[in-house]
């Protein structure tokens, strides 16, 4: 649904930032970027289309301007921001309805092998999806509020990748429908939270409700992420399977031996429905986090 719109603009974003001097290449090794959008979608496709084609119509528009805005950044940027600055910006992202920010060095395995990043600096942000909405699963309401979503992250990070030009430093904004890295990945290198193996990131805050966003900036003091609190995840996510067990299209499969300390979670994408019915039964959507961290340290 969202592919569609913004197909348009997948080469000349692509070429526009490949082009450009000194951008960073994802490996070969790295894997290709996917379609956002599912094959199929569960509640009626038209009603969807049609009620949030105006949200659809801001996103492409959004995306094509985290391209074209990167004639704003400055022609000799700042690359060393003072705690004041950084507050500032921290507090301006808030009051916009960003929920939590972080800053992370890109590896480079985590860039899509078709796609460049101007700055290796990463600040990663993310807003909630609304649970109600979630627990509705698979519904208009949930597919619409996906949507807004992802609109709503989109424009908030162009701001703020403008408000960073705007005083010295360059930016380039990554819009959560179609960015440049594997945002989950990157999002728990940065701390956030850490991967379930629906392949979403789980967060304290809000389990897997989150899109992720990021902006690529020039500025290198930010305090980057060197440890993560939340790798106890994983084990946890082994023993519980739900988004495995509740796939309506068996997406969800692993490969490998978890004796043998091989296994991993594969998403199969031309097999995923987008009904968001994993997350909506992922324990971390249905409980607590701190509730369900508590009962694994009891039993460890």
């Amino acid at each position: 649904m969202i592919s569609g719109i913004k197909s348009k603009y997948a080469n000349y974003r692509l070429n526009k930032i490949n082009k450009m001097e000194n951008s960073i290449n994802g490996e070969e090794g790295s894997i290709k970027a996917a379609p956002n959008s599912p094959k199929k979608i569960m509640p009626d496709k038209l009603k969807i289309t049609l009620r949030t084609l105006p949200k659809q119509l801001s996103i492409a528009k959004n995306m094509e301007n985290s391209v074209k805005s990167l004639k704003n950044n400055p022609e000799k940027p700042q690359f060393s921001a003072d705690a004041d600055f950084i507050h500032r910006f921290e507090e301006y992202a808030l009051s916009l309805g960003i929920d939590k920010i972080k800053y992370v060095k890109i590896p480079p395995e985590l860039i899509f092998r078709d796609k460049s990043v101007l700055f290796e600096n990463a600040i990663i942000f993310i807003m909630e999806m609304d649970k109600p909405a979630i627990d509705k699963a698979p519904s208009d309401d949930t597919q619409s509020m996906s949507v807004t979503t992802y609109d709503e992250l989109g424009k908030k990070t162009n701001q703020l990748a403008e408000f960073l030009r705007e005083n010295g430093f360059a930016a380039q904004a990554s819009h959560p429908a179609g960015g440049f890295v594997i945002y989950p990945q990157l999002a728990q290198q940065a701390g956030l939270g850490y991967m379930g193996r629906h392949g979403m990131l789980i967060t304290p805050e809000f389990g897997p409700r989150q899109r992720i966003s990021a902006i690529f900036t020039s500025i290198e003091n930010l305090t980057f992420a060197n440890e993560n609190v939340h790798s106890w995840i994983p084990d946890f996510c082994q023993k519980c399977s739900n988004c495995i067990k509740k796939c309506p299209g068996n997406a969800i499969i692993e490969v490998g031996s978890y004796e043998a300390g091989d296994l991993i979670t594969k998403i199969i994408k031309d097999l995923c429905h987008g009904c968001t019915i994993c997350m909506r039964e992922c324990s971390f959507n249905k409980r607590d986090y701190n509730h369900i961290k508590s009962k694994v340290e009891r039993i460890i």
